[in-house]
């Protein structure tokens, strides 16, 4: 199947959305997520850039491991990072 640009696919759990252009593109759900992600495949699904991905890790704030000299997160701390960094509309 081909990709739209900035997809997500992980098997056949994606989601299609009509984009703002009326280009069809693929979002990523949550049941998606594969248990181990990547930082592109983290920026992707938070669709922050991957710099920004970096700089959640140097400053500590979102869980992560180390695997040699590479970085992975697991999606249960990435579902846990987004709930516990929800903010209500009454605290705003």
């Amino acid at each position: 199947m081909p990709s739209a640009r900035g997809s997500f696919v992980q098997g056949e759990h994606a989601v299609t959305q009509m984009g703002v252009e009326g280009a069809r593109s693929l979002r990523p759900t949550s049941d998606a997520l594969p248990d181990v992600l990547t930082v592109p495949e983290l920026a992707e699904f938070l669709r922050i850039s991957e710099k920004s991905v970096y700089a959640l890790i140097s400053g500590k704030r979102i869980t992560h491991i180390r695997v040699l000299r590479r970085v992975r997160f697991l999606k249960t701390d990435v579902l846990r990072y987004m709930q516990e960094n929800r903010v209500s509309a009454s605290e705003e």
